[in-house]
């Protein structure tokens, strides 16, 4: 499915921001952390996760796709069971680490990203 494929583009860009500039990252972080905070992030992970799940039957890889929905949501509950103030603790220890260690999340989540993309591409289409 195209938003799926969409998702995966927008989170492999997101990453290689982190590879190429993680202080840019940081800045961003920051700003959504300040512009956000939960009520926003928990739309997303509800949102994401819902799509992923009714969109998985129509895409390349199905359990993979549905995995991720499902962790989507898993994600929304800890995000309401956590609370703003562990989420924004969180954000916070994540601002203070090192670029090398920023460099090979998003590494990882770069990877993650261009196999969502993938991932979200009908079967049938090459």
């Amino acid at each position: 499915m195209f938003l799926v494929s969409l998702a995966g583009v927008g989170v492999a860009g997101i990453a290689l921001l982190g590879v190429a500039t993680p202080g840019q990252l940081a800045n961003l972080l920051a700003r959504w952390r300040v512009l956000t905070a939960l009520p926003v992030t928990l739309a997303l992970r509800l949102g994401f996760g819902t799509l992923f799940v009714l969109a998985a039957p129509s895409c390349r890889f199905p359990g993979f796709v549905r995995l991720i929905g499902v962790l989507e949501l898993i994600g929304a509950v800890a995000l309401v069971v956590l609370g703003a103030a562990r989420l924004q603790r969180f954000v916070e220890w994540w601002l203070a680490r090192p670029p090398s260690f920023v460099r090979y999340w998003c590494l990882a989540a770069l990877a993650f990203g261009v196999l969502l993309a993938y991932a979200g591409v009908h079967p049938e289409l090459p």
